[in-house]
């Protein structure tokens, strides 16, 4: 990672990969976040609790992190390589991809998961935010529930999940 872009991230770096054809975008796992820097534009934060689940595409070679709450997917298209110095240098993954999945299971306090009246399967979660703070979310998030029987079966759900790590019932 060029020092100019490895500057941009204030936390200790874990792992990194390349998420441009020119090396000028790339995508770093911290402790608490994923930051994605570049040459055009400040930093992009994404906090590990905030990613529900992420895959590897190997063949297409992407990241996909889907995120809590129905929020837009994040795509990293990683190169196959780079010019380094005049040379082509491949990029391995296994380092990022490594962090990553630690980081998105360490947000992951607790979870269940149940199938709805509808048919229609849901979950449960508890995560930890940067800062330690435990809160619950569900997929689908409650707005997106449709029919009385549905929506208290995605409250008691959460009511157990909560319950389950001692967080206060609401």
């Amino acid at each position: 990672m060029p020092t100019v872009l490895a500057t941009q991230v204030d936390e200790r770096r874990l792992a990194e990969a390349p998420v441009s054809q020119d090396g000028s975008c790339w995508a770093v796992a911290t402790a608490y976040h994923l930051v994605i820097v570049s040459l055009d534009s400040q930093p992009h934060h994404l906090p590990w609790d905030q990613v529900e689940h992420g895959s590897w595409n190997a063949e297409e070679r992407v990241f996909r992190l889907r995120r809590t709450g129905g929020q837009e997917e994040v795509v990293l298209q990683v190169p196959g390589g780079l010019r380094q110095e005049g040379r082509y240098v491949p990029v391995d993954v296994t380092a990022f991809a490594r962090a990553l999945r630690q980081r998105v299971e360490a947000a992951l306090v607790h979870s269940a998961v149940t199938t709805l009246p509808s048919g229609q399967a849901a979950s449960a979660s508890v995560r930890r935010d940067p800062n330690g703070i435990l809160y619950s979310v569900t997929s689908p998030p409650h707005h997106q529930v449709a029919g009385t029987e549905d929506e208290e079966a995605l409250r008691e759900l959460e009511r157990q999940t909560r319950s389950t790590v001692g967080l206060p019932i609401r």
